[in-house]
């Protein structure tokens, strides 16, 4: 039984827009898993990023951290928001430096604490997040 080159266009072409026609409805309209409530943000930038902890001798360390702001205000996040806890003991920030992140946009700065303890497993804190280092 063969089928002639009419029919077999015929049964492409349908085939063809039959997954053309499923594949943009998916898009248009996820599963609820993929849109629910639950499901991450791809879209979203993490809040806070740790770019670069350098612990420079025995003196100080320094932490480059990247915030960004995806909210409708000004975020400020001030020195005295900022902790690293180095096993029991809790660094904080040797200069008042504060940050405004305004709504969209990106922002980097590089905060000085004390030197940790060698080897203690280190943790930024920042109200609502703790970043391991």
């Amino acid at each position: 039984m063969g089928l002639d080159r009419g029919t077999l266009n015929a049964v492409l072409l349908a085939t063809t827009a039959g997954l053309a026609i499923g594949g943009a409805a998916g898009i248009v309209a996820p599963t609820f898993a993929e849109a629910g409530p639950a499901a991450p943000h791809r879209s979203a930038a993490p809040p806070t990023v740790v770019t670069d902890v350098d612990v420079l001798g025995a003196g100080h360390m320094t932490i480059t951290i990247r915030f960004s702001n995806t909210g409708h205000v000004v975020r400020h996040v001030a020195a005295t928001d900022l902790t690293v806890s180095a096993g029991p003991v809790v660094l904080r920030p040797r200069t008042p430096t504060a940050v405004d992140i305004f709504p969209g946009a990106v922002v980097s700065s590089t905060f000085a604490f004390d030197a940790p303890p060698a080897g203690a497993d280190l943790t930024l804190h920042l109200p609502g997040e703790a970043l391991a280092l």
